[in-house]
C-alpha cells in the first residue's frame, strides 16, 4: 500500500465510477429480474402497486467494494488499521448484505437478522474495533471499559437498521442516504479522516446512480440487502470516529449525520413499544406513512425528508465551530419544532376528515 496526500484529487473519480459502475449494474439487474420473474409483490403492508425487481442492493455492495478493494491498494490511511480492519470490514459487511439478501428471497425471522448483526460487531470487536469513548451533551465523556463490547453491539444493530426501516418509499433511502454520506464528508474534513472520506464518497456516487433507476415509479427497490448494508457502512463510519479522534463531539457529530434515520428509530422504538407491539413486528405507521395519509405525493415527501436530513447537517460544522452546549440546546429546539409541525400536520389533517 502506498501514503495518500493527494486522496482529494481522486475524490470526482471515485464519485463518478461509483455512479457509473452502480447505475450500469442496477440496469443489468432490472432486466435479468425481469427475464428470471424476480420480483417483491404488492401487499397490504407495502405501498407499491406492481412487481418490483428488488436486487438493487446487490449493484450497491458489488460497486462499493469494488471501489473501495482499489483505493485500498493505492491509499493505505483508507485501509484504517490496514490488512486487519480491511479483512474484518469486508467479511462483516458481506455477512450482513448476504443475510439480507436471503431475507429478501425467504423471509428470514428477525431473530435470524438480528444474530446475524451482532455476530458482525462481535467480529468487528475482536479485531480491536470498537467504541471505547462515550459522549453525553451537557455533561462529559468518559471511558466505557468492559461496556464498550455491548454499546458496540447496540450501536451496530441500531444503526444498521436506520436505512432499513426508511426503505419504503421510492427514492427515500436513496435521497437520506446521499444526506448522511454528505454528513459524513463534512465529518472526515473536521476530523481529517481518510477512511470516512472513502466510504462517504463512493457510497454517495453508488446511490445516485442508483436513485436513477429507483426514483418514483421506481423501477428496483434496494431490497433488505441494500438499506442493511448502507446501514452498516454508516455504523461503522459512526464507530470509526470517536476511535481515530479523541474529542468529545467526535462520539455525537455521526449520530447527527444519521439523524432522520435515527429518529425514525427512536419514534418507531417507542410507538411499537407504546401500542404492545413487538419492536420488530412491521407497520404502515412509519414517517413517510403518516405524510401519505396527510395527503402529500411521493415526489413531495422525498423532497419534505431530503430536506430534513439536510438540515441535520448544519448543525455538523456548527458543533466543531460554535459552543457545544449551544449547539445542543438549538439541536434541541430543532428536534421540537420537528414533532410540534408534525403534529400540528397531523391534528389539521384530523380536522379536514371531520
Amino acid at each position: 500500500m502506498q501514503e495518500c496526500p493527494e486522496i482529494l484529487g481522486v475524490s470526482i473519480i471515485l464519485l463518478v465510477s461509483g455512479f457509473v459502475l452502480t447505475a450500469g449494474l442496477t440496469f443489468v439487474l432490472i432486466k435479468l429480474s425481469r427475464l428470471k420473474k424476480i420480483y417483491d409483490y404488492p401487499n397490504g403492508r407495502k405501498i407499491h402497486r406492481r412487481p418490483t425487481p428488488f436486487l438493487g442492493g446487490v449493484a450497491v455492495f458489488a460497486s462499493f467494494w469494488i471501489l473501495f478493494s482499489l483505493i485500498g491498494v493505492y491509499c493505505q490511511d483508507a485501509m484504517f488499521g490496514g490488512e486487519s480492519f480491511f479483512l474484518a470490514f469486508l467479511l462483516t459487511s458481506t455477512l450482513i448484505f448476504l443475510t439480507g439478501l436471503i431475507d429478501d428471497f425467504f423471509d428470514l425471522r428477525f431473530y435470524i437478522k438480528l444474530i446475524a448483526q451482532i455476530a458482525a460487531a462481535l467480529i468487528m470487536i475482536s479485531f480491536d474495533f470498537h467504541i471505547i469513548r462515550l459522549y453525553v451533551p451537557f455533561w462529559r465523556s468518559f471511558e466505557l471499559g468492559w461496556a464498550a463490547y455491548p454499546v458496540t453491539i447496540i450501536w451496530v444493530v441500531m444503526l444498521t437498521n436506520g436505512i432499513n426501516l426508511i426503505d419504503g418509499m421510492d427514492g427515500l433511502a436513496a435521497i437520506v442516504g446521499i444526506s448522511v454520506c454528505i454528513g459524513l464528508l463534512i465529518i472526515s474534513s473536521f476530523l481529517d479522516i481518510i477512511l470516512i472520506f472513502v466510504i462517504a464518497v463512493i457510497l454517495a456516487g453508488c446511490l445516485i446512480g442508483f436513485l436513477i433507476f429507483n426514483k418514483p415509479p421506481a423501477k428496483i427497490y434496494l431490497g433488505d440487502s441494500g438499506a442493511l448494508f448502507i446501514g452498516y457502512l454508516f455504523a461503522v463510519a459512526a464507530i470509526v470516529c470517536p476511535i481515530k479522534s479523541f474529542t468529545a463531539v467526535s462520539m455525537f457529530v455521526p449520530l447527527v449525520a444519521v439523524g432522520l434515520p435515527l429518529l425514525e428509530i427512536v419514534t418507531t422504538v417507542v410507538r411499537r413499544t407504546w401500542s404492545g407491539r413487538k419492536i420488530y413486528q412491521p407497520d404502515t405507521r412509519h414517517i413517510f406513512h403518516y405524510l401519505m395519509h396527510f395527503g402529500y405525493s411521493q415526489k413531495a415527501i422525498l423532497l419534505m425528508l431530503g430536506t430534513i436530513s439536510l438540515a441535520f447537517n448544519a448543525f455538523i460544522p456548527a458543533l466543531f465551530i460554535f459552543d457545544r452546549r449551544q449547539v445542543f440546546s438549538i439541536f434541541i429546539l430543532f428536534l421540537i419544532s420537528l414533532f410540534l409541525i408534525f403534529f400540528i400536520l397531523k391534528l389539521v389533517k384530523g380536522a379536514e376528515r371531520t
